[in-house]
């Protein structure tokens, strides 16, 4: 910006040097050749006549808008950022722009005047000049010593009553000159100084370009500050033109001084809009900045997030794991101390009801040889009831042969539900594994003196085995179910017998083969209380849980999801509709078939 203002500033005098002329010719007002004229002559010759005015006019009107411009954008510069070198920017402008309209107003007498423009315009150009370079100074002085800076962050009202209160001087100080019929001489032609009066706004500027505006550059770096230093390079060329050249109204160095007057005033708007240019980089280096510092941040906090998911799926996988090994060791270590003494057991009895058979015949045919037999033999029989024990004898044997079987039952079921020696990837039977399940929870489906049973309904389809880690789907199988019951337990605690007895609490088991998808579609339906749609939401989701403290831990249903979509790369999902039921549905792949299916 310096080089440019410094280009201006040099070029009208070399364009004097190459012989252009800035002055405005004038033509001498003669009253007497003025008569002769015809009316079209007569407006040509006031025109040219008036010429130098009209210049005047121009330059001082573009003056005073270039002025109001700048003091009105560094007006908005302050409301927005507050900053303290605007005001003084502003109203320095402001004054200077507003005393030079005063002064072009009574120049061309549309203030009532009483001085001829000979006297009026140099006497009110020097005083607008000096006006503002005091303005300035004293502003940025007051801003140096004193803490008005704090004042004026503080609010508008303290600008606007001291712009007030400088353009009321500059109003009053035209008026009084304009007023005045004696003003001083300002101009002489023929001395080194020829308009000494603008001599002081001159040495005002160069002490305000030197050392003032400097040091308040130097307490406030900004481009404001900055631009009242190089404006101090047109304003200092303007009064040399006028100290040492002008001679005269209109003439080169007067013209030339009003138009650098105008680069003075544009100074300081060059800077207002070189500082919103940068200030919108800034803003929108600032803006892009933010932009990829909120993605970065968004990118991270997916990071954590999925982090924070795979952690709690982790510790999920982890507590379940330790969970279900123990208690497929413990289910193991059960079952196969169990089953040793059963099979004993089981075993022997056979042999014993042989044996009881024998002995009850062998009583039989002693009853049969001796029907009389000696007095003590049947009072023996009375006390022991022999009669009563030939016939329950059997039955003692038969039920105990079934409370054996049964036993050897629930340990194979217990074995097949815990699979310990199945890990491995194999085909296995669905239903086997449901009934397994089933039976392991056979007591919750059973009545008892606080709840009248679960109702179990079985539509087996005919589907085929399936490719699967049997003991994996058989703790999905354990959850889905177990959940199941416990829905209904709470449901039925609280109804009446009259309302189960209408509705009883039931179960349903269904299992079908998809042919389209070659998948296994299992469902475990109840009709039970029903899910609202947030809890389907956050069903899968681990250690959330809807049961009371201590009856559940949110693992289930979180590791079940787990091995049906990554384990068996199938899906399961929750359908309910509240007060109607639940059904969970899952659907597996089933890759390799054989030819044994079940039913």
């Amino acid at each position: 910006m310096i080089g440019s203002v410094l280009g201006i500033c040099v070029l009208p005098i070399l364009l004097n040097i190459i012989g252009i002329d800035f002055g405005s010719s004038t033509v001498p007002f003669d009253p007497v050749a003025m008569v002769a004229l015809s009316p079209s002559d007569l407006t040509d010759t006031m025109h040219h006549t008036l010429a130098g005015s009209y210049v005047h006019t121009i330059l001082e009107w573009s003056a005073f808008c270039s002025a109001l411009f700048t003091a009105i954008l560094a007006f908005a510069h302050f409301t927005i950022k507050h900053d303290i070198t605007t005001p003084v920017l502003g109203i320095t402008l402001l004054c200077a722009g507003l005393m030079d309209a005063f002064h072009t107003l009574a120049a061309d007498r549309l203030i009532e005047t009483a001085a001829s423009n000979q006297d009026l315009i140099p006497f009110t150009w020097a005083l607008c000049r000096l006006f503002n370079a005091l303005i300035g100074m004293v502003g940025v002085s007051l801003f140096l010593v004193t803490n008005m800076a704090r004042r004026w962050q503080r609010g508008s009202f303290t600008v606007v009553f001291i712009s007030t209160v400088f353009v009321l001087i500059a109003y009053l100080t035209i008026q009084i000159c304009a007023n005045s019929s004696n003003l001083p001489q300002t101009t002489f032609p023929d001395a080194v100084l020829t308009r000494p009066w603008d001599a002081i706004p001159l040495v005002l500027f160069i002490i305000a370009g030197v050392w003032l505006y400097p040091a308040f550059y130097r307490q406030h770096p900004n481009l404001f500050s900055h631009s009242l230093i190089i404006s101090t390079i047109p304003n200092v060329v303007t009064q040399a033109h006028m100290v040492f050249g002008s001679t005269a109204l209109f003439d080169n160095h007067f013209n030339i001084a009003h138009f650098l007057k105008i680069v003075a005033y544009l100074v300081p708007f060059g800077g207002l809009v070189l500082d919103y240019v940068y200030t919108h980089r800034a803003l929108e280096k600032r803006n892009t900045e933010i932009s990829r510092e909120i993605q970065e941040k968004r990118v991270t906090e997916n990071k954590l997030q999925r982090t924070l998911a795979d952690l709690k799926q982790t510790q999920a996988q982890l507590i379940h794991t330790e969970k279900m090994s123990g208690l497929g060791q413990l289910t193991s270590g059960i079952a196969h101390e169990i089953n040793n003494p059963v099979n004993f057991i089981h075993g022997n009895l056979t042999p014993l009801q042989g044996y009881t058979e024998d002995l009850l015949s062998l009583i039989a045919l002693y009853q049969t040889t001796y029907p009389r037999p000696p007095t003590d033999i049947q009072q023996k029989q009375a006390a022991i009831e022999l009669e009563f024990i030939q016939d329950d004898l059997p039955k003692l044997l038969q039920s105990m042969t079934v409370g054996s079987e049964r036993i050897r039952d629930i340990v194979k079921s217990l074995r097949i539900f815990s699979r310990l020696d199945e890990a491995d990837y194999k085909q296995a039977d669905i239903h086997q594994g449901l009934e397994s399940t089933l039976m392991i929870l056979q007591h919750r489906f059973q009545a008892k003196s606080h709840h009248r049973g679960v109702k179990l309904i079985r539509q087996y389809g005919s589907i085929p085995w399936i490719e699967c880690y049997a003991g994996q789907l058989n703790q999905v199988f354990m959850n889905a179910i177990a959940n199941a019951l416990d829905a209904l337990e709470e449901r039925d605690g609280d109804r009446t017998l009259a309302q189960i007895a209408a509705q009883p609490s039931t179960i349903t088991l269904t299992t079908q083969l998809i042919q389209t998808a070659q998948q296994v579609r299992i469902a475990i339906a109840d009709n039970g209380p029903g899910m609202s749609e947030s809890v389907i939401n956050r069903a899968f989701e681990p250690f959330f849980t809807t049961k009371p403290i201590g009856k559940g831990t949110g693992l289930g249903m979180s590791i079940s999801h787990q091995i049906i979509t990554e384990h068996h790369h199938g899906q399961i999902a929750y359908h309910s509709i509240l007060g109607k039921g639940t059904t969970l549905e899952i659907q597996i792949p089933v890759r390799g078939q054989t030819v044994k299916k079940s039913a």
